[in-house]
């Protein structure tokens, strides 16, 4: 585990389910009080909404006095579709919970992070960095994320806030369970990737922490690649 997070306050959004919920545990497991804000559970939040953040944001402030973490993990997928015929609303969703509701958790969660030097990591997707097919809302909306991050981290600096965003490959994950149930797509999948397998929430999370941590204090506005190999290009020809 990490050193040097031990007392640390943390905000997951998304952290019931997926990489949020992985990076819930490897937070705790560092030490750190987390608190997990989903729409799942008793007292639900809703990214989109921004008086929901706003109340957690309260609720944090007066029971911890401040934020040291905020992982961003919240996230929609919208339906494979040509994009010449992917309606506007697949882009209205994609936007509004994708990249708004990163928005509204930043700025709802900023004072606090302020008045710790805090850390912010967003979740994009590799489909930021290399667009998929039939993806066009989720790929503009995880690309909208990536922007986002870097325009953060300049505006962010001089408060002591660093903005770091990682681009998961494919992952399973509850999200992307009707994906590997494919087994054609998921040994297409397997293929492309240069470590040959599906990754898993865990190994997300492994980065996410890490960007969070005192290890990654002169790190800001990186937007990393944890994929396998997929961005960094194809796998090897049998030459």
């Amino acid at each position: 585990m990490i050193r040097g997070m031990e007392g640390w306050v943390a905000v997951v959004t998304g952290g019931a389910s997926g990489i949020g919920e992985a990076s819930v545990e490897l937070l705790r497991k560092c030490g750190a009080d987390v608190v997990v804000a989903d729409r799942q559970g008793a007292s639900p939040v809703d990214v989109t909404d921004r008086a929901s953040l706003d109340a957690i944001a309260q609720e944090v402030g007066e029971r911890f006095g401040g934020l040291d973490v905020l992982v961003n993990a919240a996230g929609v997928l919208t339906p494979n579709a040509p994009a010449e015929e992917q309606p506007a609303a697949d882009f209205r969703q994609a936007f509004e919970v994708n990249v708004l509701g990163t928005v509204n958790a930043c700025q709802a969660f900023g004072p606090l992070l302020r008045s710790r030097g805090g850390a912010i990591v967003n979740i994009a997707s590799q489909a930021a960095l290399v667009s998929l097919p039939q993806q066009a809302a989720y790929s503009t909306a995880k690309g909208g994320i990536a922007a986002l991050t870097r325009s953060l981290a300049i505006d962010w600096a001089e408060a002591g806030v660093r903005v770091n965003c990682v681009c998961p490959g494919f992952t399973r994950t509850p999200m992307t369970d009707a994906f590997f149930e494919n087994q054609v797509f998921t040994a297409a999948a397997t293929k492309r990737i240069p470590i040959g397998r599906i990754l898993e929430p865990a190994e997300i999370a492994g980065a996410i922490v890490f960007l969070a941590s005192p290890l990654a204090s002169a790190v800001t506005g990186v937007v990393m690649p944890v994929d396998g190999g997929w961005t960094a290009g194809e796998p090897a020809l049998p030459w």
